[in-house]
């Protein structure tokens, strides 16, 4: 399941008190409008019950896919002169960091308030990279519920890896974009390097939803009647398609780990804080979780070609991989309790990554090769040690889309180089502090951008 990510949260901004344009009259006025819609779904959103916010996602994609072509413009025209700070105060904008941790265990993730159009614009981009990953989430939950179809839940499963891919396009266009020397620095948040990291994470999350078209069990474990499936099993990847899964699986691990080495290499600030152990939890959790699966669909190749004790040798490298240990010799009960999790809650944590689900089907596994072999075959199990040195090499399956802010439509340009017309009292922003409205007021005691 792709990382559950916080969608950060805004203050309130008016560009026509701080920009003026005489190409663009109008531009400053419309472009704090969009803006402004985006902020109050923003809110709701957050307000809303976890289990009515991905119903919600689809009508804030809608407005950041509005907003963002307008804000690129805006910042170019600034560049070229189309646009000139007003003699008033800078633009300052707040922005609530969602990837960084607390001041302390109560509060809330800091608002961090910057000078200038490109903090507008990158936090812009991060928040559209983060919906598409929360659809991409919502798009695979439904995936792999019993009633659709197969061709349905291919359907649904093609279009989640192409809201993670277009996330990665997203994070990697943010990443590339010049940035202007501040003396104060960005939060984590809109680093390159947590950019460049947060885009690794996509494109290991999309290889393994692509491996999950082709992998039966994560299915059928989702279904409440699990205790027989394995008696029964449908037909597993075997021969050059076990390799090639397993082969994209060690790509998607080298994307999990690359992304957790450039997260964990990001220095703790004083203001911007550190980043959130859960998501460094989550991108170690998922390179162990997608080398578990590489030596799974290795192991269901071998037991089908009734090569038992090479199968159960490669699900105890499986389980070594999964818990992260140098050597094989893995405790059956930490994964004993991982599985009885995932019968009982049905639910994973948020860095979890997919592991209680991986624990629990090799342990069916295991126990139903254990008893076919000390029944009819009679195999030895082979090392681990000596399976993992044919462990094959990764193959690439998913090419990240190049992205860029789509073009602002030619009606638009030309409604903005019209007259500035007077607010006519049209509620487009609510206004006010969203640092109250959201906690419904001031917390006694607290720190003025920290709670």
């Amino acid at each position: 399941m792709p990382f559950s990510f916080t969608l950060p949260t805004t203050s309130p901004a008016q560009f026509k008190q701080h920009f003026t344009s005489p190409v663009f009259p109008a531009f400053p006025i419309i472009l704090s409008k969009h803006r402004g819609t985006v902020r109050n779904l923003l809110r709701a959103h957050k307000r809303m019950p976890p289990s009515s916010q991905p119903s919600h996602l689809p009508q804030l994609l809608t407005a950041l896919n509005r907003y963002l072509p307008l804000i690129a413009y805006f910042a170019a025209s600034l560049h070229s002169g189309d646009i000139l700070p007003s003699d008033g105060p800078p633009l300052t904008t707040s922005w609530r960091s969602t990837l960084t941790t607390p001041p302390f265990h109560t509060a809330r993730q800091r608002r961090i308030t910057r000078e200038g159009i490109e903090y507008e614009l990158l936090f812009t981009l991060s928040t559209l990279a983060y919906v598409h990953t929360l659809l991409a989430s919502s798009q695979l939950s439904s995936a792999l519920q019993a009633r659709w179809t197969q061709e349905q839940k291919q359907a649904l499963l093609n279009t989640s890896v192409q809201h993670l891919l277009t996330a990665a396009g997203i994070l990697n266009y943010a990443a590339s974009l010049p940035r202007t020397p501040t003396t104060q620095p960005f939060p984590h948040d809109l680093s390159p390097q947590v950019f460049h990291a947060l885009s690794d994470l996509s494109q290991a999350e999309a290889a393994l939803i692509a491996v999950t078209k082709q992998d039966p069990y994560p299915s059928l474990l989702a279904i409440e009647k699990t205790d027989e499936f394995l008696y029964a099993p449908p037909p597993p990847p075997t021969g050059v398609r076990a390799t090639l899964l397993s082969r994209i699986c060690i790509a998607a691990a080298e994307h999990a780990e690359s992304s957790h080495s450039l997260l964990s290499a990001v220095k703790a600030g004083k203001e911007e804080g550190e980043l959130l152990p859960e998501l460094l939890k989550y991108t170690k959790n998922l390179g162990r979780v997608a080398k578990a699966k590489a030596c799974r669909f290795l192991g269901v190749d071998a037991e089908v070609s009734g090569r038992v004790g090479e199968g159960l040798g490669w699900l105890t490298l499986a389980k070594s991989m999964l818990s992260g240990n140098g050597e094989p010799k893995s405790k059956r009960e930490k994964f004993e309790k991982l599985a009885d999790a995932m019968r009982k809650e049905r639910k994973e944590s948020i860095s979890d990554a997919g592991k209680g689900e991986e624990a629990a089907v090799i342990l069916k596994l295991e126990a139903n090769w254990t008893n076919a072999n000390d029944a009819v075959f009679f195999q030895g199990i082979e090392a681990a040690e000596t399976l993992a040195a044919r462990i094959p090499g990764p193959r690439e399956v998913n090419k990240v889309p190049k992205w860029e802010p789509e073009k602002v439509d030619h009606d638009v340009v030309e409604t903005m180089r019209g007259s500035v017309v007077e607010d006519d009292g049209e509620d487009w922003d609510e206004g006010g502090d969203s640092e109250e409205e959201e906690r419904g007021g001031k917390v006694p005691g607290g720190f003025e951008g920290y709670c």
